[in-house]
């Protein structure tokens, strides 16, 4: 049997009845509570190696930006090298999250509203990203110096990134998007009144702290969830 449910998604529930037979009250609830949960699960499960994994990459592609000049005379990384590790380790967290995010849907039938919702919500993703590099050339053609533009492109990114966390929060109601989302504005907002290049430093400590402490409560929540899961199947 098929059942709609106020989740975002439809809940098929096998039995072994056979399909004519009806289901009281509340053995069909009990079903319907069991699939939601492992879906639920199912889905949050990659939640804190996704945000763990953008924690390690805003701590060393922000790090090498911050190297470029602020851990000279010890050490300082080439301007190639230091654009590289960033645009790298970038390229690695965009790769995670799509691949854990392919694979956390897997099994689960959305309806074509939830499919549209996702789709979209993936595109803006890339429409920002676009946006703001146009923007910001467009500035320095209107006479933006590059030392400006050394604040303008990660704390634009940044906001960006906190934005849709927020609008994901709102979407998918997760509590821990909201929050990581709105510090990630505030990062977006503090840093560009910190000196060159002690910013770069700001937002690979808070930012990439911000989303490893996102995985941790992330984590922490999954255990719950699970444990209540589990301590629900037995009462059962």
């Amino acid at each position: 049997m098929t059942a709609q449910t106020g989740l975002p998604y439809k809940v098929v529930v096998h039995t072994d009845h056979d399909d004519d037979a009806p289901l009281d009250a509340a053995t069909a609830l009990e079903l319907l509570q069991s699939q939601r949960r492992s879906v639920e699960q199912q889905m949050g499960s990659f939640v804190p190696v996704i945000t763990a994994t953008w924690g390690v990459v805003w701590l060393v592609g922000f790090g090498a930006l911050w190297a470029i000049d602020g851990a000279r005379p010890v050490l300082a990384l080439p301007l190639a090298v230091a654009v590289t590790v960033f645009v790298v380790a970038m390229l690695v967290g965009v790769a995670v999250s799509a691949w854990f995010g392919i694979r956390s849907s897997r099994g689960i039938r959305s309806n074509p509203a939830t499919a549209f919702t996702g789709a979209l919500y993936g595109v803006t993703w890339m429409i920002g990203a676009v946006g703001i590099a146009v923007l910001g050339t467009a500035l320095r053609s209107r006479g933006m110096t590059p030392e400006l533009a050394n604040f303008y492109y990660p704390s634009a990114y940044v906001l960006l990134v906190g934005v849709l966390y927020l609008v994901a929060g709102a979407i998918w109601r997760s509590v821990p998007s909201a929050v990581g989302g709105g510090a990630l504005v505030v990062i977006a907002a503090v840093a560009p009144f910190l000196p060159y290049p002690a910013h770069y430093a700001f937002f690979a400590i808070a930012g990439g702290g911000a989303f490893l402490l996102l995985a941790l409560a992330s984590r922490l929540q999954l255990l719950r969830a699970t444990a209540a899961a589990r301590s629900a199947g037995a009462r059962g």
